[in-house]
């Protein structure tokens, strides 16, 4: 789970308070419920449970929330193992255990929470019904006492007040401020969400206008101009007029065919429900005619966002130019799929290569990088001479 620096300092910062307010109503009561009748009086019940508020205390300084996840799960097993060394000798601080449950939501993965839910539930009732023999022989060796502690109806009443008193300030601190910081957590997810909706947005309609625009004005006024003249030629053109009329009808045809393609593409950009799968297999189908490599795709993508299909399309496209200009293939390799990680783009040749630091700006290498960028992500080239070149992207979700 990613938060933008904003959310995660106000989560940690209520969740701090949150942590020091329960520790606090605990060390009060336990301290205004001491007496020689309570379990908690001996020796390594009161050391463990000052022990355990001190560490816990200590703890709730780091709270890893922007560390690797290996930090994340030692820093949640540490308080999870204070707490239980402190059920196994009779003391129950109920409330912190549920808050350390609460802490792991923002931390780990929801499969590891479900686990460390479980697996905290059976070991806190184990401990405790491995303490309560101690408890109940303790009692009976003191139910003298606190048979006369029953008959002060003073000193009774107290205790019950004192206890439902802090039980209800702990469970309602609790509550409180946990459901700030999930509402507060839920603004900022929300406003994020709604920003980055505008700028892909934004970015899509830029991109998608420049390139079509390109198209419009560069190619295919090229290409229009190119058929007027064809066609203007096979009109003049005198001389063995049955080889130039068959020439200039394959001319006209392709160019005509260009025209069509030029249209599509044009279409393809301006569509908000772009398929990438789909436009890799035109893109590799139309590539594939007029070259003598052969291109292998395996594109298993879900459905993205619009930004980040057409840049990822335009990288593929920028590859297969420079294959065809640069690499002598014979064959290329492409993969896209969406693994735990993110998104992976593979493009593979088994072209001369080239010196990836020396030829970079020369291979229209530059624009792939800027691309890939725009999408936070990262592009790693490798290519050896005579051995090819793999192209590998990655784009987080």
């Amino acid at each position: 789970m990613h938060f933008n620096p904003t959310a995660s300092s106000s989560i940690r910062r209520t969740i701090l308070y949150l942590e020091w307010l329960l520790l606090i109503v605990y060390l009060l009561l336990f301290i205004l419920n001491r007496s020689e009748t309570s379990y908690s009086y001996l020796p390594i019940p009161t050391y463990v449970a000052f022990a355990h508020l001190i560490v816990l205390a200590g703890l709730s300084f780091i709270f890893p929330i922007n560390r690797p996840p290996g930090y994340k799960q030692l820093y949640i097993g540490l308080e999870i193992l204070t707490i239980m060394i402190a059920r196994a000798v009779g003391i129950g601080f109920d409330l912190v255990l549920y808050l350390v449950i609460a802490k792991s939501c923002f931390l780990l993965k929801r499969k590891d929470v479900i686990i460390l839910t479980i697996i905290s539930g059976i070991l806190w009732n184990f401990l405790l019904a491995l303490s309560i023999p101690q408890i109940l022989e303790f009692n009976r060796r003191n139910i003298t006492q606190i048979v006369a502690e029953l008959n002060n109806t003073n000193l009774i009443i107290s205790r019950v007040v004192i206890n439902d008193i802090g039980g209800y300030i702990a469970a309602s601190i609790f509550v409180l401020l946990f459901s700030f910081v999930v509402i507060a957590e839920q603004k900022s997810r929300q406003k994020a969400e709604a920003l980055t909706q505008q700028v892909e947005t934004l970015a899509a309609s830029l991109e998608r206008s420049r390139i079509a625009r390109e198209i419009h004005d560069s190619l295919g006024h090229s290409l229009t101009t190119l058929d007027i003249q064809l066609e203007l030629a096979q009109r003049l053109y005198e001389k063995d007029p049955n080889q130039a009329v068959n020439s200039l009808n394959i001319a006209k045809k392709l160019s005509t065919e260009c025209l069509a393609k030029v249209r599509h593409s044009v279409q393809s950009i301006r569509q908000n429900n772009f398929n990438l799968n789909q436009a890799l297999e035109i893109l590799v189908e139309q590539v594939g005619r007029n070259q003598s490599f052969v291109i292998d795709l395996d594109s298993k993508l879900p459905p993205l966002p619009n930004q980040t299909s057409h840049q990822l399309y335009c990288i593929v496209q920028e590859a297969l130019t420079n294959i065809q200009k640069h690499a002598s293939a014979k064959t290329v390799n492409i993969k896209a799929y969406q693994n735990t990680q993110g998104i992976i783009l593979e493009i593979i040749d088994d072209g001369q290569g080239f010196e990836v630091t020396t030829h970079h700006r020369g291979f229209g290498l530059r624009g792939m990088q800027e691309r890939v960028q725009i999408l936070g992500g990262e592009l790693e080239i490798k290519s050896t001479f005579d051995q090819g070149t793999h192209i590998q992207v990655w784009i987080p979700v």
